[in-house]
């Protein structure tokens, strides 16, 4: 996502997010990390990341435990007990590579781009020096990876969800999401343009949750303007993550 926070999920070794191309493929050394607990998640932090931004991050985890402790407070539990599954990592950014936040399905995309394939099937934060403006844009793009995490470890067929493949397919011909407002936090004024959620089934149901839980910085919102604006969807979300009596 241009500073947007990229929800850069890999499928069968393809992003959407941007500049995957640039990594380095040299396999990664030995990493040394730190663990820590963050409303019950489990975080690991690259100790290269303590040693030369250690205000950044200092700054990050109280942002970062915001968030977690929101999706524990609006999150069904037994949804929220899947997502602590995941862990969430910490790293410095890498070279030609715009800072982000990646859900990471498989280790054979981390391997071939020089990356630590134990990351397998967790969050990678690699935005740690904006953190605090991206929060502003963006309350909780924190969730918005864990959804990814969640679509493709807890949903059936996974990445697959045929609900989720149709629901993305009506909402792009009924033609609702190509104009909307976008927030753009610190880095401008708002704009209008085709949301980020039809980018693909799994931005869409990210892009939703966000919206449904918290608040997105595409419109939709919020949960009130998402059932307003896309019933069907809000109905779908309802149902996937288990929400009783909404």
């Amino acid at each position: 996502m241009c500073l947007r926070l990229i929800a850069a999920v890999c499928i069968v070794l393809v992003s959407y997010g941007a500049g995957f191309g640039d990594e380095s493929l040299t396999p990664p050394e030995k990493i040394e990390r730190e663990t820590r607990d963050v409303a019950g998640w489990t975080v690991h932090i690259d100790h290269r990341l303590v040693k030369a931004e250690l205000k950044a991050t200092a700054k990050a985890l109280p942002l970062l435990k915001k968030q977690l402790t929101e999706i524990v407070d609006k999150v069904p539990k037994p949804a929220v007990a899947e997502l602590r599954k995941v862990p969430l990592y910490f790293s410095p950014s890498y070279p030609g590579v715009q800072p982000r936040a990646e859900f990471h399905p498989g280790a054979g995309w981390l391997k071939d781009n020089g990356r630590d394939p134990i990351m397998e099937h967790s969050v990678e934060f690699t935005n740690i020096a904006d953190f605090e403006a991206e929060t502003i844009r963006m309350p909780n793009f924190v969730l918005h990876e864990l959804a990814h995490a969640y679509h493709f470890r807890v949903l059936k067929e996974g990445f697959g969800n045929p609900s989720l493949i149709k629901a993305f397919e009506v909402a792009a011909a009924s033609g609702k999401y190509d104009r909307v407002e976008r927030s753009n936090g610190v880095h401008g004024k708002n704009s209008f343009e085709k949301a980020y959620a039809m980018s693909s089934p799994m931005e869409y149901f990210a892009e939703t949750t966000e919206a449904y839980f918290s608040r997105n910085d595409f419109f939709p919102f919020n949960s009130k303007e998402l059932q307003k604006h896309d019933p069907e969807m809000f109905d779908l979300l309802t149902e996937l993550w288990g929400v009783q009596n909404r």
